[in-house]
């Protein structure tokens, strides 16, 4: 049985980031009530329920809830006995096969794609959105609402979906405590990266300057403009924290996939790092034991696909959205020299405190997880014609880099107390 102690000791740490969770979720409440002036600290906001690509995105999640209307009624019935039969038939090998629940979740992340996929061949190719996985989210939360009759528009659509954006918010900070908690070892260390993350919309503007919030950025970031970048963000740090775990057992492998999954289904480049995780769990586990993570990995691939030709292929004749050239080594200077966030200031306050975390960090694994997402966006995307106006696109790398600025931080702290008169001699010690 647990102490009193240490269970007063949890519930406190509980608090405190469920504290930092609430602290997450008001700072865009806030401003959108404030809309039409700045609150300090903060940039102006003014409401708009649909601006930029969230007029794609919402437009598509409305596809996606006619769509079920266009199967025609019996292949509506036909789909929705498949998946119920699957239910039924996953609850049952999840209860009598313990050791089959790994491929019980590769196999209802399989089939909620093929049912998603039945739907996306009804969609239109005109919505304006480049990928699905976000638009399928928003549209399913709101598909019981517009089943009952109910109108809905642009405003009653905004409401949705900023309560998606901001549970995946909230997930992001519980994401990356876990993340710092498991690679470093130290619940201050988590604390301090998931404080970051939670109050990451009032240090944006520290971090880089009032010009990193320019081009809808801080709204993006702070899910008021109901992008995808949110919700890319919550699924790819569950995912690393996932594979932190000391345990690695094979429902935690096809979880972390099926998250990655669908997380490539909202924004593609998600994908790489996916890659990049197999090719280092094949290497750390055999290619045997990761089988668990391909299979979930591959399960939202039917939706990618299906979309491609109505997503990006749609696009390429629309200079607005998908530049004539959009991936050439011209691009690596000026996606990073013209950034409106990476700016050498920002490199200044980032890279330093994080290039420390990463030294002190001896957890291996937790090295090659961290750094392998911040390298595989950062590079991926140096080469592509748009990062320097929308670093948005570098957002998901957002959770592991304040977790290596946190560890940083914490271990200069340390050292610097440990320098005080009447200490022992400095040296910096590992996460």
């Amino acid at each position: 049985m647990m102490p009193a102690a240490m269970r007063g000791s949890q519930r406190g740490w509980i608090s405190a980031i469920a504290l930092l969770c609430a602290v997450r979720v008001a700072i865009p409440l806030a401003a959108l009530l404030a809309s039409g002036r700045a609150l300090p600290g903060l940039p102006r906001y003014d409401y708009e329920p649909t601006p930029g690509d969230a007029q794609g995105f919402y437009s598509a999640a409305r596809e996606f809830i006619a769509s079920w209307q266009r199967l025609g009624a019996g292949l509506l019935v036909a789909v929705v006995l498949a998946l119920a039969a699957a239910v039924v038939i996953a609850v049952r090998v999840w209860r009598s096969r313990p050791a089959a629940r790994a491929w019980v979740l590769a196999g209802a992340a399989l089939a909620a794609s093929l049912g998603a996929t039945v739907a996306i061949t009804q969609m239109s190719s005109h919505t304006g959105a480049a990928v699905v996985g976000w638009p399928l989210l928003w549209g399913l939360v709101m598909l019981p609402y517009r089943a009952v009759g109910l109108p809905l528009d642009p405003d009653v659509a905004f409401g949705f979906g900023l309560s998606l954006e901001l549970a995946a918010a909230a997930v992001t900070v519980v994401a990356t405590w876990v993340i710092g908690l498991r690679a470093t070892g130290r619940r201050s260390t988590a604390l301090a990266a998931a404080a970051f993350m939670a109050l990451w919309p009032f240090l944006s503007g520290l971090v880089s300057g009032a010009r990193g919030w320019t081009n809808g950025t801080w709204n993006v970031d702070a899910g008021l403009h109901l992008y995808d970048e949110p919700v890319s963000t919550a699924l790819v740090a569950v995912a690393v924290a996932l594979l932190l775990s000391q345990n690695l057992s094979p429902v935690g492998l096809a979880s972390a996939g099926a998250l990655l999954s669908f997380a490539t289904a909202v924004r593609l480049s998600n994908g790489l790092f996916a890659a990049f995780v197999l090719v280092v769990l094949a290497r750390r586990l055999g290619a045997r034991r990761a089988l668990p993570y391909l299979a979930a990995g591959l399960s939202f691939a039917p939706v990618v696909g299906a979309w491609w030709p109505k997503g990006y292929a749609a696009l390429v004749d629309r200079p607005d959205i998908w530049p004539p050239h959009p991936f050439s080594s011209d691009y690596v200077v000026r996606s990073w020299t013209e950034s409106l966030f990476f700016s050498p200031r920002a490199a200044l306050v980032l890279v330093p405190l994080a290039v420390v975390g990463a030294l002190v960090l001896r957890r291996s694994w937790a090295l090659a997880l961290l750094g392998g997402l911040i390298a595989v966006n950062a590079v991926f995307y140096s080469f592509y014609a748009n990062t320097a106006e929308h670093p948005r696109f570098l957002h998901v790398a957002l959770p592991p880099l304040l977790v290596l600025w946190a560890a940083g931080l914490v271990a200069l702290a340390r050292t610097a107390a440990r320098a005080a008169p009447g200490r022992e001699p400095a040296r910096i010690t590992p996460s």
